[in-house]
């Protein structure tokens, strides 16, 4: 099949919706001859911040000359963003040509009378097969949701996992405590597999270890004693982990301890890194300035802990600032509680209906946003909020006091947002 076929076999499967369980894809993968297990993975899982530790590993190997394939989701730009080798989106032909493959494998399995994978099942078999056919040296690989019956789960001798910060979110799948999250996410480790955790708190960490003995897996965990912040600014954090002084340009206190833990992977499993390396990360969409003036961020913030983590941020670099704000977000996440937690920092607010069938309509959402900003404006488009927004921070810098735009919510609506 050609790119557009192929685009249409690939919506016809989102209508089987989104089904956790690794039977399926793991026969899919068996009539693909099993491509994940020719493949050096690193799987790395969590609530917040897996991508941003991902993204740091990333820039460490390709700083060696190594050649290095992500698999993202999700994604800001295009659709094929989610396959990627060295920052390079995968090709239309190579999409094509891949998932040719897996469709015959799924014909197959549908010929035997067996469970048909999901969209995002075919899409992870997709990626192994591209990364192999590219004889990519590393695959730093992220989980969708959760863990333990996540469809990137299949992997049987990962060279590390790796935990991001562990939060609060898809409770209706993944459980209604962080104990029961924690140990979704724990679901990853592989029999004497070693692993690598953030900070995480003690709840967490409790659980982490608990599985980590039953699996016969060496835990390594970052600690925040080792990790000393030496300055934060709008264009770079300076900090030692360890004794040794790093560089990122990613920002937000949180993006020192994601750092500090793709070190801790490096250094865990080669002993050596190029430190420099850590200033080539760039991730799009997470506490970013997109533009000088106006001044104006974007923060993929789409739960609680992201929303806790960007209060921090704002209140960090913009003390005194007046603050606008963009958002959008899909109806199943804990949106009032994030209302909460931002919301009394702004003076005025622009909400949007992001494009996407989970998105909560901006009329809902502005009426979770009045007891917190009473100034709330529902935009017919991201593109009128954006403009809208430029015109008040116009209107606040003429009255000589200091405005800044921070749009955050759903990445689905965040990279249609640029200054």
């Amino acid at each position: 099949m050609n790119y557009e076929e192929a685009m249409k076999y690939m919506h016809k499967a989102q209508k089987r919706g989104s089904i956790l369980g690794l039977g399926p894809v793991k026969m899919l993968l068996a009539q693909l001859g099993n491509p994940q297990e020719k493949l050096k993975v690193i799987h790395v899982a969590g609530t917040n911040g897996k991508g941003s530790i991902c993204t740091f590993l990333e820039a460490m190997y390709r700083r060696e000359g190594k050649k290095v394939g992500r698999y993202i989701y999700p994604t800001l730009h295009c659709y094929l963003e989610r396959f990627q080798i060295n920052g390079e989106y995968m090709k239309e032909e190579a999409f094509a040509e891949c998932l040719t493959k897996a469709a015959h494998a799924v014909s197959r399995m549908k010929e035997a009378g067996e469970e048909l994978p999901t969209a995002f099942e075919i899409e992870t078999a997709v990626a192994f097969l591209y990364f192999l056919k590219e004889t990519v040296e590393i695959v730093i690989l992220e989980t969708g949701m959760g863990g333990r019956e996540d469809a990137t789960n299949v992997v049987s001798k990962p060279v590390c996992t790796v935990f991001a910060s562990i939060g609060m979110d898809h409770m209706q799948f993944l459980g209604d405590s962080i104990e029961k999250i924690a140990f979704e996410k724990a679901g990853i480790m592989k029999e004497g597999c070693p692993a690598v955790s953030y900070p995480n708190t003690p709840e967490v960490l409790r659980v982490l270890e608990r599985q980590a003995g039953l699996y016969n897996v060496r835990l390594d965990e970052v600690k925040r004693d080792d990790v000393h912040i030496i300055s934060e600014t709008l264009n770079e954090s300076v900090f030692c982990y360890k004794g040794t002084e790093y560089r990122i340009r990613m920002l937000g206190k949180y993006q020192i301890y994601n750092a500090a833990t793709a070190i801790e992977t490096k250094l865990f499993l080669d002993g050596h890194l190029i430190k420099e390396s850590l200033m080539d990360a760039k991730w799009e969409g997470r506490f970013e300035k997109v533009s000088e003036h106006p001044l104006f961020i974007r923060d993929g913030a789409h739960n609680a802990d992201g929303a806790l983590a960007l209060k921090e941020s704002i209140q960090k670099h913009f003390t005194n600032r007046k603050i606008l704000y963009i958002i959008g977000v899909l109806r199943d996440k804990e949106y009032d509680k994030m209302m909460e937690i931002l919301c009394p920092m702004a003076v005025k607010v622009f909400t949007v209906t992001p494009e996407n069938e989970r998105g909560l309509s901006a009329s809902i959402l502005r009426e979770s946003i009045l007891p917190y900003c009473k100034e709330v404006t529902v935009c017919t488009s991201v593109e009128n909020a954006v403009e809208q927004a430029k015109r008040e921070y116009e209107r606040y810098e003429k009255a000589g006091q200091k405005p800044v735009i921070v749009a955050w919510g759903s990445l689905s609506y965040i990279g249609q947002i640029n200054g």
